[in-house]
């Protein structure tokens, strides 16, 4: 039924709610990161490898998860490039080693890039680290290029940045509370190229 799989974190409860509305609206504006549901990426998506299992996959990302505690942050909007997101006041380190862990961990389960993606990919990448990640990994922003982010929009036009901020500003829930990030989801790309949330694994067993 999938075609490829990831490992996103997911928000639960408002801030969950506040994203899945956001994303939902139907513009242009959030027409790509809608496909992939409000989200994190901690392994970005990857076709399974010849010999491995959705059931062998969930299993691991399980037993991932028992293995992994909790991590608390506090997040703000930010503009990265031409996109919105939310990225962490606090606690980069923690998710980047949460985010390292998930990619490291199950990267036996990855097919390799076709060729002819992994040379789009290629021409993409901004720097000779990027273009490394891509040969080793499948996906430029690993490691020290990581960067954590639950993105709310694609490309803004420079002339409407001012404007969808405000947006955004004005419908974003509070965020001076810190956030803690206790679960992670194994997640699936249907024909359609839409993500759905197959499973979801709570932190440090829980």
């Amino acid at each position: 039924m999938y075609r490829r799989f990831a490992v996103y974190h997911c928000p639960e409860g408002v801030l969950g709610g506040f994203g899945s509305q956001w994303l939902a609206s139907g513009t242009e504006l959030v027409a790509r990161p809608a496909k992939y549901g409000f989200h994190a990426t901690l392994k970005a998506p990857f076709a399974l490898a010849e010999g491995q299992s959705e059931g062998a996959l969930a299993g691991a990302v399980k037993a991932l998860a028992a293995g992994l505690q909790p991590v608390e942050t506090e997040l703000e909007l930010a503009r990265l490039g031409s996109f919105f997101a939310l990225v962490p006041k606090t606690g980069a380190e923690a998710l980047g080693a949460l985010a390292g862990a998930c990619m490291l961990e199950l990267e036996q389960f990855r097919a390799p890039l076709a060729e002819d993606v992994l040379a789009t990919k290629l021409a993409q990448a901004k720097s000779a680290q990027q273009r490394e990640n891509l040969h080793r990994w499948g996906y430029a922003y690993v490691l020290d290029d990581f960067r954590f982010h639950l993105t709310l929009t694609g490309p803004v036009p420079k002339a409407a940045r001012e404007d969808v901020e405000a947006s955004l500003r004005a419908a974003l829930p509070d965020l001076s509370k810190a956030y803690k990030l206790d679960t992670i989801c194994l997640c699936g790309e249907d024909p359609a190229g839409q993500f759905h949330i197959i499973q979801r694994f709570g932190l440090g067993g829980a």
